[in-house]
Formats: C-alpha cells, structure tokens, sequence
C-alpha cells in the first residue's frame, strides 16, 4: 500500500491554520489465473478468470482527525477485470432498473463517507455491502470467491443469481458499534430506490438489515438479516434474506459454519430456499492451507411455483463440495488452486462461478489455478 500524507497540503490551503492530520492511502488487488469450467449438457469454457481467491479492485480511503476522538473519512472502492482492462457494473437505485454495464472503473463494491468517534461508533453514508454478505464473507472457507464459494448456492434469489440487494446496496446510511464492546459488534443499515413518489413502484429498492455478533480469542458468530420491498411479479418480490455464521480457529484447522434462509414473495408464490455450509481451513507447508468446504440448498418454495416441465421448484435442491490450496509466496503474493463440483437435483440449473449453466438436474464443475498479489 502506498500512503501521501496531506498535512502540509492542508496548512497551506488554510494559510497554516489546519490542525487535524489526513491521509490518502491507496491500496488493491491483481488476482488472475486459468479456469476450466463445465455444465453437463451446456457445454464447457476456457478462460482466464478473475478473482479466484480475492476479488480484483482499486481503492482509496482517507481519513482526518478532527479532535476529540471523532475523525472524518471516505472510502471509494471500484472491483476491476484486470483480463480484459475493464471495471464490473454498480447499480443506482437497487433495482433491475439501475443495472450499470461493465466498462470504465466503478466504485461498485463501496464509495461512502463517514464520521466516526471512538466512543460512538461510526455512519456512513453511500454505497456498502449489505449485512447478510459480510458473513458470506468472514464465514465461507473460500470467501465468497472463485468456483467453489458458496454463493453459487446462498447468493440465489428467485432464481440462481442474486437480486439487486443480494450483496451491496446503494443509497444507504449504516451505523456500526464501536471497537472496545468487550467482543461484541454490529452495525445496521437502511437504504433507498430513490424513486418518484406518485410511481406504482414508488417503495421498490427500499431495504432495511442489520447485523450483530460476538468474537473472543478463537471463536467467531454472528447472524445478519435484511429485507428489501419489491412490487411482486412473476421474477421479483418482497425479498428477505437472513443468515447466521461463525468460526473457530482450533489451531491444527479453522472451521466454518454459514447457514442462510431466503424468501421471495413472487406473484405466483413464494420462494423459499434454505442453505448450510460447513467447512475448513488446514495449515500446510508453514506457509500454506487447504480450502474445504460442502453445502446443500433446500428448495421449500411454493408448490404452485413450477418449472417449464411442469416439476414443483421444491425439488430444485443442489449440494455442492469444494477443495483448494492457497501458497504464500510473501505477504502479498500468493498462488492458488481450487476444484469445485456441484450437483444439481430436479430441474435446478446452479453454476459454478464463471461457468456455463449446465441442463436442469445436472452437475457443474470447474477448476481454477492462478496468482493473486495486494498492494
């Protein structure tokens, strides 16, 4: 990471009267490899794949101490496709409506600014991820990257990709605790479609979540939950999403556990998928770990929500195993490698991430081995 200290810009602005201390510090990830993925019955794809192990991004985070324990700051993160030289797409307003393209760099992932105090905690306001995805983050083995993360399974909405507010929000204002709470934190957020108040969709992109949990030593859990309002058609509808997670660092392995309920309220019926995930990480060769991980989605929708066949989407069920090894070369570089394999049960159609979407009821596969390095 590169850090510019901007103090003496400051007290030249001010003519010498600034008193606080800023700083710029920039920071990002390269993460590229090879990728192999295969959809029984829809064909197989190679490619040069992006974020097996950390999602690719470029950021800059400031902050100024303004005295008295309180600081202003800003934090402007964009993820990057560093395969092809491009930025991924955001969304403005949390619905299909505000879907971005991929293209010139966008600060997708967050880009809020905030004031904090350490006594009080911390607002911010902007763009963030939601929740329910920071335990996607801290309690998936593979950090909800690369073929075998378990948000193949637990990012799945109505369908098998997530909603708008699946993973970040836009338009929001969270609250986070402060450190110091004898091992407790939290943080709650509420975000807006910013739509025109006489439309018919006018609460559509509204959410609302929050997320509480405890850490002490070796032990890590905590459950998150939010709800986002949208007008019930026959692909959306009232969305809630609520999971719980935790880890336990017993030394010879850390283990992980993320269990995640969601629901649809579609105009046909309503989806119901309910997901477990279990899984570890095992030190080997003092400088490396294995990756493993197993999770099952049970599909408890609507029986009159039903597939082009005629089949009810409840058997729509899939589990999914998924093993690698990550090598540290330094404590910014690092090679890995991953094998992902997903069975799909009925006629669901769940995909390893980057791969093709196999035939209803059949498996998807991929595996991945590339290089990561932070700066």
């Amino acid at each position: 990471m590169k850090r510019f200290l901007m103090g003496s810009a400051l007290a030249l602005a001010g003519g010498g009267a600034a008193h606080a201390q800023s700083s710029v510090t920039v920071f990002g990830v390269v993460d590229l490899g090879v990728q192999y993925t295969k959809g029984e019955g829809g064909g197989s794809v190679k490619a040069l794949s992006n974020g097996g192990l950390s999602t690719s991004r470029l950021g800059f985070r400031g902050t100024e101490d303004l005295g008295g324990g309180l600081r202003a700051g800003f934090w402007l993160e964009g993820s990057l496709n560093p395969d092809t030289g491009t930025g991924r797409p955001s969304n403005s307003n949390n619905q299909a409506s505000g879907a971005g393209t991929a293209g010139p760099i966008a600060f997708d992932r967050m880009s809020f600014v905030s004031l904090s105090h350490q006594k009080f905690g911390e607002l911010r306001l902007g763009r963030d991820f939601i929740p329910t995805h920071y335990n996607s983050i801290y309690f998936d083995p593979f950090n909800a990257n690369g073929v075998a993360r378990a948000g193949n399974l637990t990012f799945a909405g109505a369908g098998t990709g997530p909603l708008p507010t699946g993973i970040t929000g836009s338009n929001t204002a969270s609250y986070w605790l402060p450190a110091g709470l004898g091992g407790f934190y939290g943080m709650a957020m509420i975000g807006t479609g910013e739509n025109d108040s006489t439309a018919p969709n006018r609460d559509d992109g509204n959410f609302a979540g929050a997320r509480f949990g405890f850490a002490s030593g070796a032990f890590d859990i905590a459950a998150a939950v939010t709800r986002t309002h949208f007008n019930a058609t026959a692909a959306i509808g009232n969305y809630t999403h609520a999971n719980i997670g935790g880890s336990w660092d017993a030394g010879f392995a850390k283990f992980f556990a993320l269990y995640n309920k969601v629901t649809v309220k579609l105009a046909a019926g309503t989806v119901r998928k309910n997901t477990a995930e279990i899984g570890a990480h095992i030190p080997a060769f003092e400088v490396g770990r294995i990756r493993v991980s197993y999770a099952y989605l049970d599909d408890r929708s609507d029986e009159s929500l039903r597939n082009a066949n005629g089949m009810p989407r409840n058997r729509d069920d899939a589990r999914q195993f998924g093993i690698g090894y990550v090598h540290n070369l330094s404590k910014r570089t690092a090679l890995y490698g991953t094998y992902a394999r997903l069975m799909n049960g009925g006629q669901a159609r769940y995909v390893v991430s980057g791969g093709v979407a196999p035939a209803g009821g059949r498996r998807s596969s991929g595996w991945e081995f590339g290089v990561r390095h932070l700066f």
